[in-house]
């Protein structure tokens, strides 16, 4: 079978895999020519240390320089890592440098507070890493 990856992951060390099931493949969506990718990781080490957030983005721009297809991911502020789905509608058009992350962009984050930060710091170096990432995946 094929499953989306956010269907198949659904906790810390938990996936939808049956008993009798293997992973034997995984299927990347060709992406738009051009995108650039950017990862964003905040941690104690650059390698093998648990991450206090991290943050992906895919971007690519249309001639203009305007932003035409957009996927941004966070990891370690919830339970399984977030596609931040209304924040990629509205970078669609948008120039870069331009974007402005709201509260409501993060809503389907929940960050837990532990040893590595709080909930609220996890929160902000988010909204910074998510800002640097598409500005870096958005430069030309």
């Amino acid at each position: 079978r094929v499953v989306d990856l956010q269907h198949f992951i659904t906790g810390m060390r938990q996936t939808t895999l049956a008993p009798d099931e293997m992973v034997v493949g995984i299927l990347i969506p060709p992406q738009q020519e051009a995108t650039r990718s950017v990862f964003e990781k905040l941690g104690n080490r650059r390698y093998l240390v648990i991450s206090t957030c991290m943050t992906a983005a895919n971007i690519a721009l249309d001639g203009l320089g305007r932003i035409n297809y957009a996927r941004v991911a966070v990891g370690a502020c919830s339970a399984v890592a977030q596609r931040l789905n209304a924040l990629e509608q509205d970078l669609i058009g948008q120039h870069a440098q331009d974007v402005e992350l709201t509260g409501a962009h993060l809503e389907p984050l929940s960050p837990i507070d532990d040893v590595r930060g709080s909930a609220a710091y996890r929160l902000d170096v988010v909204r910074e890493q998510c800002r640097r990432a598409i500005l870096r995946a958005g430069s030309q």
